[in-house]
């Protein structure tokens, strides 16, 4: 049930290299920058990459300037990113619709969102505007399209997407990827969301 932590542990246990893993960070950290540093992101400010796994992403944040805490469910995730990255990035097991830290100034989201079962998907989004200090951003890359059935990871349709974050934020930017990696190209979209 990918609602505890075994069931994500387990992957990394029974995975050297887990599906979603690109063993490098996604060519979407500059493009989801890029759209949002002209929209009011402030460069170096405190960021969360929630479900970070190995680490690579939110490394890749840091090595730009941002004040990173990487956050994941499973102990074996950040077990895996600390061995990887060291202390470069402020590394914390805990769940995001639990866990009390933050508030941040911003959430890079990539895999995370579309892991969630899809009825928890409002309380997500809550989740997201309580992490966040007035007017953060939320930057986001979801799917629209998925290999396979049942998932994670979830696709959601971009209007479905919209509806949602319109509860708590201001979408700012919500259009087809173009920096995808080549094994997700054609099927992620990018959104950039300010709490309103």
């Amino acid at each position: 049930m990918t609602t505890h932590p075994d069931y994500w542990n387990q992957l990394y246990q029974e995975e050297t290299r887990p599906g979603w893993d690109m063993d490098r960070a996604t060519p979407l950290v500059q493009e989801l920058l890029g759209l949002a540093l002209p929209l009011g992101l402030r460069p170096g400010c405190g960021l969360v990459v929630p479900g970070c796994g190995y680490g690579h992403d939110a490394a890749e944040l840091e090595g730009q300037g941002y004040a990173v805490t990487g956050l994941d469910f499973a102990p074996l995730a950040i077990h895996g990113a600390m061995h990887r990255y060291g202390d470069r990035v402020t590394w914390t097991q805990g769940d995001w619709f639990t866990t009390k830290l933050g508030p941040w100034e911003a959430i890079f989201d990539h895999t995370c969102f579309v892991a969630m079962d899809p009825v928890r998907r409002p309380a997500y989004v809550d989740a997201c505007a309580e992490h966040l200090q007035p007017g953060g951003f939320w930057l986001a890359a979801l799917f629209h399209q998925v290999k396979g059935e049942g998932g994670p990871p979830h696709a959601i349709p971009m209007a479905e997407m919209r509806r949602l974050a319109e509860a708590r934020f201001e979408v700012l930017h919500l259009a087809a990827a173009t920096e995808s990696h080549p094994r997700r190209a054609g099927r992620e979209y990018l959104l950039v969301a300010r709490k309103r």
